[in-house]
């Protein structure tokens, strides 16, 4: 081992000095299998064509995880300033590309600013040999929501990520051969060091594809007999009840959890399983990784230790947890916005955002203190509490998002809404004054979650928001039976209310609300007189615009209690999937 190499890891600033061999997976694509040969010419053209462009801070917009290794790679190569994207809506890179001089793309120009495509060959750039980087001079550009919902950029050198994927090997090491699975985008902090620059690091392959659905991940792990899987919680809980475990564990490698807390049931539920138990990773993308667990007991979960290197102190000023890191940029202590309670040893629990104090009545309460209390109750799976403004227009009120679990639902069959509501608010006024208790309820399928497992504040605000005068339901323009089910034409106006702000100029209809429509539809033509149980098999293939007339086929099993549905116009299918009911008695 050289004194560049960390447990069999080569820094990325020292890529190209780690003589690899030419026919060395790098990455795999739709099957095709990318070597290292053609990884370091692609790195080499595109870092030869941007040296021979005009200004240095590029914006990279790319989905694909290969082509943003290549960018960004590239970019460091040519002494530019590599931007990643917080996401890839039209309207945020156009916001973004203010900042920049230019979009590095494989796919279509992403609007009016200068554009190099990822992948082309230029014959007047002059292509030179690959170097060894300063890890201290070379820095990134990532963007995260801020408090404010406004994308914040975030500066990171070099040395911070090669720091972190050295603390990250500590836990878990890419093992050549073994192909790096993921569900979260590369262009994040997590899918950029667990996904893409680790897998690099540690010489193995990784997947260019993102995963969506569970059945994508299971065929992908048989295709490559095997792999590791990079994961948001998001995607972990859908997929708990769809996954065969049994059948899929000696096949999964180990799984990583990170971009949000997995609740302790769906953590122990996978690890009473598998073989290679899911390790959580606490962080951000302003500190980088902070501290890991892995949860055997949903009961008395297990604390949060420390990264290698991290060390955590209770900030009492604050009340908040502070930390000293090589993932930082400095060598001061830095702030987070969470609570937590310091135990022995310098391991701590989490106790929710400093940030998410109210105050009610002149009562200040913590939202993650009632949402804790509401999934302390064995009818609610998840709780969102959020701050709305009453009926009255002026005083502050608390709303909850309530996701039920089986009993939930099982409750709301035999009591109503009203009896779940009612047993919830018992059980917040044992801990919780009167007045502080939320005031406004809304029970779904699923709380609203982006695909890093987040759940913003506009999504759950929308939930409350006043439907006077506003549709919301779509206009039916023809319906029929069959004897195995029903098939319902649709058209869906351009004033419904859930097209508002989803997106600005783009209106696209929810997942949530088709599958909230095939249950209200099915419920109006079968007789469905039990709980909702799960998804099963959710695929999204294409969006549903406002103005579009889609069809919604029906088909509801009695004997199982499974619904199927189906979304498409003419012979293209938009989306599909199974809705489990409890099976009649």
């Amino acid at each position: 081992m050289t004194k560049h190499m960390v447990q069999n890891l080569t820094p990325i600033s020292h890529l190209f000095a780690a003589h690899r061999r030419a026919d060395d997976i790098v990455a795999i694509t739709a099957g095709r299998r990318i070597e290292w040969a053609t990884f370091e010419h692609d790195v080499a053209n595109l870092a030869a064509r941007l040296a021979n462009t005009e200004g240095n801070r590029w914006l990279i917009a790319e989905a694909d995880a290969y082509s943003l290794a290549v960018g960004v790679v590239a970019a460091f190569q040519a002494d530019c300033l590599p931007m990643l994207p917080a996401n890839l809506q039209p309207g945020h890179l156009t916001d973004l590309s203010t900042t920049a001089h230019g979009v590095i793309s494989s796919i279509e120009r992403p609007g009016p600013m200068p554009w190099i495509k990822t992948f082309e060959k230029d014959y007047s750039a002059v292509v030179s040999s690959l170097r060894t980087l300063d890890p201290n001079s070379v820095e990134i550009i990532l963007h995260t929501s801020g408090t404010t919902g406004v994308p914040t950029a975030i500066y990171k050198p070099l040395r911070c990520l090669e720091a972190e994927i050295v603390s990250a090997a500590k836990i878990l090491t890419p093992t050549p051969g073994l192909v790096n699975h993921a569900t979260v985008p590369p262009y994040h902090i997590y899918g950029l060091i667990y996904r893409v620059l680790m897998s690099l690091s540690a010489n193995a392959p990784f997947s260019a594809d993102t995963i969506s659905y569970p059945e994508e991940l299971v065929s992908a792990i048989k295709r490559e007999s095997g792999g590791m899987l990079i994961s948001s919680p998001a995607f972990l809980k859908r997929a708990l009840s769809v996954l065969d475990l049994d059948r899929l564990k000696t096949l999964l490698g180990p799984v990583m959890s990170s971009g949000g807390l997995l609740p302790p049931t769906v953590a122990a539920a996978y690890n009473a399983v598998l073989i290679h138990p899911i390790t959580e990773i606490y962080g951000s993308t302003e500190t980088g990784g902070i501290a890991v667990r892995t949860v055997t007991d949903a009961d008395a979960p297990t604390p949060w230790r420390p990264l290698s290197g991290v060390k955590v102190r209770l900030d009492s000023k604050h009340d908040v947890l502070s930390i000293r890191s090589p993932m930082l940029t400095d060598e001061s202590w830095a702030l987070t916005n969470d609570r937590v309670n310091l135990l022995s040893d310098g391991l701590f629990e989490l106790k929710g955002r400093a940030d998410r104090v109210v105050k009610i009545e002149e009562k200040r309460v913590s939202l993650p203190e009632v949402e804790q209390r509401l999934t302390d109750c064995s009818t609610v799976m998840a709780a969102r509490v959020i701050p709305l403004t009453g009926d009255d227009g002026e005083r502050q009120i608390l709303g909850a998002v309530i996701e039920p679990s089986e009993a939930g639902w099982d409750m709301i069959t035999n009591r109503g809404k009203a009896g779940l509501r009612k047993v919830c608010r018992s059980a917040l006024k044992q801990y919780l004054p009167a007045v502080v208790v939320p005031r406004k309820w809304r029970f779904v399928i699923r709380i609203p979650e982006d695909h890093r497992g987040k759940t913003s504040n506009e999504a759950l605000v929308a939930l409350f928001e006043k439907q006077q005068g506003r549709r919301i339901t779509p206009i039916v323009e023809g319906r029929q039976e069959r004897e195995d089910g029903v098939t319902i034409h649709l058209r869906l106006p351009k004033d419904l209310f859930y097209f508002d702000g989803h997106f600005e100029g783009f209106p696209i209809l929810a997942g949530v609300v088709q599958i909230n429509w095939a249950i209200e539809f099915a419920i109006e033509y079968f007789s469905i007189p039990s709980g909702f149980r799960r998804l099963e098999a959710l695929k999204f293939y294409k969006v549903l615009l406002a103005g579009d007339a889609p069809r919604l086929e029906l088909n509801y099993q009695q004997n199982t209690g499974r619904l199927n549905f189906e979304y498409g116009i003419r012979d293209t299918k938009h989306s599909s999937g199974h809705i489990i009911f409890d099976k009649p008695q």
